[in-house]
């Protein structure tokens, strides 16, 4: 068998990962990237993959319990990072400047097409002397007169 990185013939090879590959290399190569153990000589046990499986499924989860109280950026950020930087007479290049930013990441927040990190949102409010972040507020919706959830037409029905 021939190393997969260097071409060398090689008796027994080692089983890496090499930015994000995994490759049967020689003993000089392997030292390039991260050994990749099988998964008939790994003894992780059962619980132990169900426990990992479940700590990957709450760190990529959407949903997250909010509590009233809480800050949450507001929804009308873009706005608000506008009409402050006008409120200044500021342009764009600007407020990149004093944020130490580029002007299209200014243009972006503007558009709503990019969120600000934490750490931006408080230069940002300090700079332009606004409220980025708000409380969280749940809102309880009503349900019909049948008991069931509400359609539009319940809705329209409410409001006049």
């Amino acid at each position: 068998m021939n190393c997969e990185l260097c071409g060398k013939k090689i008796g027994k090879p080692s089983t890496v990962s090499i930015e994000g590959s995994t490759l049967q290399v020689c003993k000089d190569c392997s030292r390039h990237g991260k050994e990749v153990f099988d998964s008939g000589s790994s003894k992780t046990t059962r619980d132990e993959l169900l426990k990992r499986l479940e700590k990957k499924k709450e760190a990529y989860s959407n949903t997250r319990h909010m509590d009233s109280g809480e800050k949450v950026l507001a929804l009308d950020y873009s706005d608000r990072i506008q009409e402050g930087r006008i409120n200044l007479s500021q342009t764009q290049e600007d407020l990149a400047k004093d944020v130490n930013e580029k002007k299209s990441v200014i243009a972006k927040l503007e558009k709503g097409d990019l969120r600000p990190s934490d750490e931006l949102i408080k230069k940002l409010e300090s700079a332009l002397n606004i409220e980025l972040m708000e409380e969280y507020q749940e809102i309880t919706t009503s349900t019909s007169k049948s008991g069931k959830a509400l359609t539009l037409g319940d809705l329209i029905k409410e409001a006049k």
